[in-house]
């Protein structure tokens, strides 16, 4: 396994991840915000990013927008642009030699409020007309920009508001079924898997052949709220077991932030 964390743009301290690779951490997850961001920050982003290339030899994985960016839209107008909003992060991906681009496969709402009643709310079945309709568009999608990217591992992963009907092992496996593209795999979230009531090993146990990356987080089962591991409910430690058992070789994403980057080294030892 090899241990990551977030650099993001509105975190961009070179510093900060220096002392982080120090601690032992392998590269970073970084964010692709382009068209959320004025180009001079944009650029700024860039610039550290490639010194941490350079001069700390750090790797990265990358998450492409998920805020209001939804591949299966019924608007094709939106769709549209939000296919090409995938297509460049997948661009960048090669440009900072990322294999692997983090894709959300419904669109995250900004201000949904978060909460216990995500657990026991049931989200309408797919056999409602648009519902179906906006799974095949998503679909259509994933594969065309798979086709796009042979060379790039586009993960899936599992999401956390009742809206998004992507959240259980079953709904994550029956979507890559449907995708059925060797190029695409599954992001497991495990802090999304807590607050949703699902364990996150049993993600892995029915999608051990198809999680590619792992975003590793705590929370108290009913916000997500990317606590430190060991701050929360999540049993980190079978997540990391079941992992090694499984022979894991990807990355494990730490998506928590540190006061102090060198904290991450007792999170390393878990390798």
């Amino acid at each position: 396994m090899r241990f990551f964390t977030w650099f993001r743009p509105e975190q961009n301290d070179f510093e900060y991840a220096e002392r982080a690779i120090r601690a032992g951490l392998d590269g970073f997850e970084i964010v692709y915000r382009e068209s959320y961001l004025e180009p001079r920050v944009h650029e700024e982003y860039v610039a550290n990013l490639q010194r941490l290339k350079v001069e700390l030899g750090a790797s990265f994985t990358l998450h492409a927008p998920s805020h209001d960016v939804n591949l299966g839209s019924l608007n094709r107008r939106v769709r549209q642009a939000a296919f090409d909003e995938i297509k460049a992060s997948i661009d960048f991906a090669r440009k900072i030699r990322s294999s692997i681009v983090v894709v959300h496969p419904v669109l995250g709402i900004l201000g949904m409020p978060e909460g216990k009643w995500s657990k026991e709310y049931d989200p309408p079945k797919r056999e409602d007309e648009n519902l179906a309709r906006q799974e095949a568009y998503l679909v259509r999608a994933v594969k065309d920009l798979a086709d796009y990217a042979p060379d790039i591992m586009l993960c899936l992963e599992n999401l956390v508001y009742p809206h998004e009907i992507y959240r259980s092992p079953e709904d994550m496996a029956e979507l890559i079924r449907k995708i059925n593209r060797t190029n695409v795999g599954v992001t497991l979230d495990v802090g999304h898997a807590s607050t949703c009531g699902y364990k996150p090993v049993d993600f892995l146990h029915l999608l051990q052949d198809h999680v590619f990356h792992v975003h590793l987080h705590d929370n108290d089962g009913i916000i997500d709220q990317h606590l430190p591991l060991g701050e929360g409910i999540v049993d980190y430690v079978a997540v990391l077991k079941s992992l090694r058992d499984m022979d894991y070789q990807g990355v494990v994403n730490f998506e928590f932030m540190l006061d102090d980057p060198s904290g991450y080294r007792k999170y390393v030892q878990h390798r």
